[in-house]
C-alpha cells in the first residue's frame, strides 16, 4: 500500500491543529491508515530485502516514531502533534556519545521533508579517524563504490558539510582528498508527494537502497561500533 492523498491530508490538517489532542483523537484513524500503516510496510519491505545484509540491525514497524510528543517535550517549535513520521534503522548504540551508521526515512507535511538518508550523519572523532584511515588505505575500492552508475543516478554524491581546512595529517593533493574534506559520510535524497503516491513507490525505495547498500555496508564494516575498553579488565592467570 503506497502513500495516498489521505497521508498528506493528515499532515496538512495537523499543521492547523498542532497542539490539539482532541483533534488527533478524532483523526487517529486517518493517521493509522494514511501514515503509520504505509510507514510500517516500508520497514517490512526493507526487512524482506536486506535483513541478511544488515546483521544486528532491528528492522521493524515498531521503529516508526509516535505521532504525539510527550507533554514535557512540547515547545513552540515542537508541537504536541508531530508534523512528520520517521524511522531510524541502526545497530544498537554502545555509547551515548556516538550514533551508529543507519538508514533514516521520513515523510512530512513540509515540502522538503520527504526524504531518505543512510550512512553517518553525526560523526564522532573515533568514527572520523577510522573513516579517513580506511578511505586512504582502501581508496580505489571506496572510489569505485562512489562512482557506481546506479548509486550516482539514484543518490548523486556524498551529502553534508565540508571542512574549510583540510586535515593536516593527510596530503591534499592526493586523489583521496575529495572524500576527506567531508564532515559527514551519508547519502540523501528527497521525494515529492507525487512520487510517494505512485503505486511502485515502495519498490523504488528498495531500488534506491540496493544502489546504496555497498556504500552502507562498507561504512558499517570500517567504522564498527564503539567499544568502551574501561569495561574490560585484564586478567593474568600466569
Amino acid at each position: 500500500m503506497p502513500f495516498s492523498k489521505d497521508t498528506f491530508r493528515y499532515f496538512d490538517l495537523a499543521k492547523k491543529n498542532p497542539n490539539k489532542k482532541v483533534w488527533f483523537d478524532k483523526n487517529e484513524t486517518l493517521y493509522l491508515d494514511g501514515v503509520k500503516k504505509p510507514m510500517g510496510e516500508i520497514a517490512v519491505k526493507i526487512w524482506e530485502k536486506f535483513a541478511d545484509d544488515l546483521p544486528k540491525i532491528e528492522i521493524s514497524p515498531k521503529k516508526v516514531t509516535r505521532p504525539l510528543r510527550n507533554k514535557n517535550k512540547v515547545t513552540p517549535d515542537s508541537p504536541l502533534v508531530k508534523q512528520d513520521s520517521s524511522f531510524f534503522l541502526a545497530e544498537k548504540a554502545t555509547s551515548r556519545f556516538e550514533w551508529n551508521p543507519g538508514i533514516y526515512f521520513q515523510i512530512s507535511g513540509n515540502k522538503d521533508g520527504n526524504l531518505m538518508g543512510l550512512g553517518i550523519y553525526m560523526t564522532s572523532s573515533r568514527q572520523m579517524k577510522k573513516m579517513r584511515r580506511s578511505i586512504v588505505d582502501n581508496f580505489e575500492h571506496f572510489d569505485k563504490i562512489m562512482k557506481n552508475p546506479k548509486l550516482k543516478k539514484r543518490w548523486g554524491a556524498l551529502s553534508g558539510d565540508l571542512y574549510t581546512r583540510f586535515p593536516k595529517e593527510y596530503d591534499e593533493t592526493r586523489p583521496y582528498a575529495k572524500y576527506l574534506k567531508h564532515k559527514q559520510f551519508f547519502l540523501s535524497k528527497h521525494y515529492t508527494r507525487t512520487q510517494m503516491m505512485q503505486k511502485n513507490f515502495m519498490q523504488e525505495v528498495v531500488k534506491d537502497l540496493e544502489a546504496a547498500m555497498p556504500f552502507f555496508i562498507w561504512i558499517r564494516d570500517k567504522v564498527g561500533t564503539y567499544q568502551d575498553r574501561a569495561k574490560f579488565t585484564y586478567r593474568d592467570d600466569g
